[in-house]
């Protein structure tokens, strides 16, 4: 296996903005020293930082934006602690980007509903910017997010935001007195919202979500062919080399990270 149309080389770029989007979770904005970046929703990229090593992040904002392009790090091993202690104004080296992302233009005129859970709320914001900015170009939008509680909702802000132009349906698995919204598993908003054997799903969270929403997906009908899950959790080296990711005769880093539920469904170690 080799990593077709692999940009291997180490780009330099500069921290901008850094915004503490939950507890132990940031959102570090990046610039490239020399020119734009160049990607599709749902690819990703290495960051390094000398002497820690590098990650693989999904890019979180629309690739229309060529002035900077922002990353979602929880705070959780070397590399990311290193991550997050960065300032405006330090170094990283960037790395790709890799992986397929969505087809975009494959998805223009089609019902399109996002279903997000905890992190995976970060590599699924740059699609949600993107049909934001392009509202013409979809049926319809809609977003079912879940978090553990809403401190941990990702973006929480700019989803309310995000309502004027989606259903936007916000769940949590606890919550205190001030939260207003719905408690409970996510598969408690799939009768909220409009499907049909038409619309397209795009999924990103932990493996166990996956287990029951891709079930009440196909008793409504929606064909595995139309059903999206973006993998994000076993890439090490992105370019196929080290082998951490793969499941089967797949590899996350160049397959994916975007896969049809079709393509991976009878293979038990994909999810």
């Amino acid at each position: 296996m080799t990593c077709k149309n692999c940009d291997y080389k180490l780009k330099d770029a500069t921290v901008g903005q850094i915004t503490e989007v939950c507890p132990g979770i940031k959102s570090i904005r990046l610039k490239l020293d020399e020119g734009a970046l160049k990607f599709s929703p749902g690819q990703f990229i290495m960051v390094g930082i000398l002497g820690y090593g590098e990650a693989p992040l999904g890019i979180t904002t629309s690739p229309e934006n060529e002035n900077f392009f922002e990353v979602c790090v929880r705070s959780v091993g070397t590399v990311t602690r290193a991550i997050h202690k960065l300032k405006t104004g330090d170094r990283v080296g960037v790395r790709g980007p890799y992986g397929n992302g969505f087809d975009i233009e494959g998805l223009h005129g089609s019902d399109l509903v996002i279903i997000a859970g905890g992190l995976g709320m970060a590599p699924l914001h740059s699609i949600v910017d993107y049909a934001k900015h392009h509202k013409d170009k979809f049926k319809g939008l809609q977003v079912l997010c879940g978090a553990r509680c809403p401190e941990e909702i990702l973006y929480l802000g700019n989803l309310e935001k995000d309502k004027d132009f989606a259903n936007v349906l916000l769940t949590v698995d606890s919550a205190d007195k001030s939260w207003q919204g719905n408690v409970g598993v996510i598969t408690k908003l799939i009768p909220k919202i409009k499907l049909s054997p038409h619309t397209t799903v795009i999924m990103c969270g932990p493996p166990i979500m996956y287990k029951f929403v891709i079930p009440e997906l196909e008793k409504l009908g929606i064909p595995d062919d139309n059903i999206q899950i973006l993998l994000e959790r076993r890439m090490k080296c992105g370019i196929g080399k080290c082998q951490h990711c793969t499941f089967g005769d797949k590899y996350v880093c160049l397959d994916g990270p975007v896969f049809k539920y079709s393509e991976i469904k009878d293979n038990m170690e994909a999810i």
